[in-house]
């Protein structure tokens, strides 16, 4: 497990000696993205229970035709499968091949983003690793692909370019069916933060818990028919109150003028809103992770003041509390230890239960 702790110090202490800004600030983002991409698709190919069922399927299918079931899986995923058939048959089953495609393609859309939108890059690839976003596509290869895919869609949110979003996101439930919870980001994301807004999200919140139960039996008869949830937790769980604490963070530190800042805030509440139904299996937390993955970008935002070219709307209100940059730097310093034994406490030190996974 080391490895994970080693990617970390080197995201850390060569963020402290590299450029963050301007145009040299994308060798200190390749030289992450090709660490990133070679450990995730060197791994060892059976790493998981997950990873060897799916290496199952991967020197199986290459034998099944193009419409075969085992292909269009009843119109779910069917994506995956395609490629999967693709390159077993490219590639002569080697499955090794296909995870190094699979993290090369998860890591550079993680570089795109960052480089485009993240004002302090190594904030953003911390956050990638110990909030688990990293390690989660070490063996959920199949969700890793579309939440990939929904990084790309994410640019156009930004760019404000509909049909392109439309496109990549539907692409992405083509891969896992569950990416079309993203659908609504688009629009979601343009929501200027106003009371009524607020009122909505709150009642959009307790619907969600008050109707959980049939929300997760329809969820369950339409994507995981096999399986029958019931409640493990009763309360809303500590990634809900986490979720919580980086948007009230956000809204003392930075309120609502920069208009990127105000979308990622949008889709972290809705992150929230998903995570209530984590209470019956964690499982549920993938439709939660579409959304709360965008924090890469949304924590950096939060210890960086206005540049020239942040966009700002003068009519929105500030931060009620301002920070200088000493101050913005101590925060972040007690952010990074917080993120750390998050990781350590919660990911990669967390005893395996099942021997296979180990």
């Amino acid at each position: 497990m080391e490895i994970y702790l080693y990617i970390v110090v080197a995201v850390i202490i060569l963020g402290m000696i590299m450029p963050q800004q301007g145009p040299w600030k994308k060798y200190y983002i390749i030289i992450m993205s090709v660490s990133h991409a070679f450990v995730c698709g060197f791994r060892y190919m059976y790493l998981t229970g997950d990873l060897r069922n799916y290496a199952a399927d991967y020197y199986e299918i290459v034998n099944n035709g193009w419409f075969s079931e085992e292909v269009l899986q009843e119109g779910r995923n069917t994506g995956f499968f395609m490629l999967m058939k693709l390159f077993s048959g490219w590639t002569n089953g080697d499955f090794q091949i296909f995870l190094i495609f699979l993290a090369i393609v998860t890591e550079v859309m993680v570089a795109i983003i960052i480089y485009k939108y993240s004002p302090i890059p190594w904030c953003s690839y911390l956050v990638w690793n110990c909030l688990g976003f990293y390690v989660f596509g070490f063996s959920s290869i199949k969700q890793a692909l579309a939440m990939a895919v929904l990084i790309w869609a994410f640019y156009y949110i930004i760019e404000e370019k509909p049909a392109k979003f439309t496109i990549l996101t539907l692409i992405a439930g083509f891969i896992h069916m569950t990416a079309l919870a993203f659908l609504p980001a688009y629009w979601l994301a343009k929501l200027r933060i106003t009371f009524r807004t607020v009122l909505g999200y709150i009642a959009a919140g307790a619907l969600m818990y008050a109707f959980r139960y049939q929300i997760v039996n329809f969820i369950s008869t339409f994507y995981y028919e096999d399986e029958t949830f019931t409640l493990q937790e009763s309360g809303l769980g500590g990634r809900f109150y986490m979720i919580i604490a980086i948007l009230a963070c956000g809204l003392i530190l930075k309120g609502f003028q920069e208009k990127n800042f105000t979308k990622l805030i949008n889709l972290l509440v809705v992150a929230a809103i998903f995570q209530i139904l984590s209470g019956f299996d964690n499982i549920f937390t993938r439709l939660t992770d579409y959304y709360l993955q965008f924090s890469i970008l949304f924590i950096p935002m939060l210890f960086s003041n206005y540049s020239c070219n942040t966009k700002i709307d003068r009519k929105e209100s500030g931060p009620p509390l301002p920070f200088d940059d000493e101050s913005l730097k101590v925060m972040l310093a007690v952010v990074v230890v917080v993120l750390i034994w998050f990781y350590y406490s919660y990911n990669i030190g967390v005893e395996i239960s099942n021997a296979v996974d180990d």
